[in-house]
């Protein structure tokens, strides 16, 4: 496939996923090409958190459109269709160009006629989750797998895929990793063939070896996931992300490092685990009730005294804020329902809420909650949320 078709597959796999109509080898895909490189997901995130910013200034890349007129055909409702010329000198950037511009289309016509909540049946997630193995077979984990490796069984039940070998710990030189990918609306559990359990949140990635070997267990983690780590004294447990890790003998916490955020939190329940920032060679120890929030760009850090169960809720079917702001709040939403949210004003991003609510609510009833207070109002259309500060 050439760059230029490239580009319109990731066109359409963007504004399918706007449409709640991706499939999970799909939106496998579409994470994909986000983080093949830092641009790309830059210009993914330009246009899934604020539409606004879609319309790029520079007269080499998009006409420029005023941010006023999209504001405007919120307003009044309007079903026009314009269309956007691509300035074919501009052809060697087509993969990014053709990418914001077919999709920032599609934004401007899904705007509804009639903004309402009676429009969309959202429901909360499921256990979902995709299997990609060591040769490059992907398992779609919707229905019971029993594989056989060397020594090796590997099954699912319930949303909870196990690794099951003989000797925990090889010798053996040749390691086969697996990656388990949860997709947005997403969750599953794993549990590793030294018997640590593993939760998985919404949009996340965990690769881990099918055997652990060496001097250490190291996995690699995008996005969130509580570990339960079998206590090894002669074997540390390590979780990386990038540049940081997380190392420990046997201990229960969380860790929250999605790329598209700029910190990497990590909450310790139970134990005691060491954080270190390899790039800038700082560590920290942490104690139970310890959080740690690094920043993934300057290094900066701080480490606070928290109540735990906030932060693990999401484990046990909760969905827990307290006085978090709402950006904060719908970010989360979405990767649990997989829907787009799309705020109308930047004021509503900053307003603070606090609940308690089952993981498993419907969607709108969640909204309700939140619209209860009278500060905010949301709009739906098929699985685009349109949020608004009420005065």
């Amino acid at each position: 496939m050439n760059q230029l078709n490239s580009s319109f597959k990731i066109a359409e796999l963007i504004s399918k996923r706007l449409k709640g109509k991706l499939s999970l080898e799909e939106s496998h895909i579409l994470d994909e090409w986000k983080y093949d490189s830092k641009e790309n997901l830059d210009l993914y995130h330009k246009l899934s958190k604020n539409p606004e910013t879609n319309f790029f200034k520079n007269e080499e890349q998009l006409e420029k459109v005023k941010k006023e007129e999209i504001w405007h055909k919120i307003n009044t409702n309007l079903q026009e269709k314009k269309t956007r010329k691509i300035r074919t000198e501009f052809l060697k950037y087509a993969a990014s160009i053709i990418v914001i511009g077919i999709s920032t289309f599609f934004i401007i016509n899904s705007i509804p006629n009639k903004p309402t909540n009676q429009t969309a049946h959202i429901s909360p997630g499921k256990n979902q989750a995709l299997l990609m193995r060591d040769k490059g077979e992907t398992i779609i984990l919707d229905e019971f797998v029993k594989l056989k490796e060397e020594g090796l069984e590997i099954s699912n039940t319930e949303g909870h895929l196990i690794y099951t070998n003989d000797n925990k710990i090889t010798n053996k030189e040749k390691i086969t990793y697996n990656s388990l990918i949860i997709p947005k609306g997403g969750e599953y559990n794993l549990t590793l063939s030294d018997g640590t359990k593993i939760w998985l949140n919404s949009n996340s990635k965990l690769k881990y070896p099918t055997k652990f070997s060496g001097k250490e267990r190291l996995v690699e983690l995008e996005g969130e996931a509580f570990f339960d780590v079998s206590k090894n004294k002669d074997f540390p447990f390590v979780v990386k992300m990038n540049d940081f890790q997380i190392k420990v003998l046997g201990t229960s916490f969380n860790v929250n490092a999605y790329n598209d955020e700029k910190e990497i939190i990590t909450t310790l329940v139970e134990g005691r685990v060491e954080v270190k920032d390899q790039l800038r060679n700082q560590k920290e120890i942490l104690l139970p009730n310890d959080q740690f929030c690094i920043n993934k760009y300057n290094g900066d850090f701080k480490k606070t005294h928290v109540d735990t169960e906030i932060y693990t809720a999401w484990k046990n079917g909760r969905l827990v804020f307290q006085n978090e702001r709402l950006e904060d709040i719908m970010i989360r939403l979405s990767r649990w329902y997989n829907v787009e949210v799309f705020f109308l004003n930047n004021e509503s991003k900053d307003l603070k809420f606090t609940g308690d609510l089952a993981r498993y609510e419907d969607f709108n009833n969640v909204l309700e909650m939140i619209e209860f207070t009278d500060k905010v109002k949301f709009s739906i259309k098929n699985r685009s949320v349109l949020v608004e500060k009420l005065n």
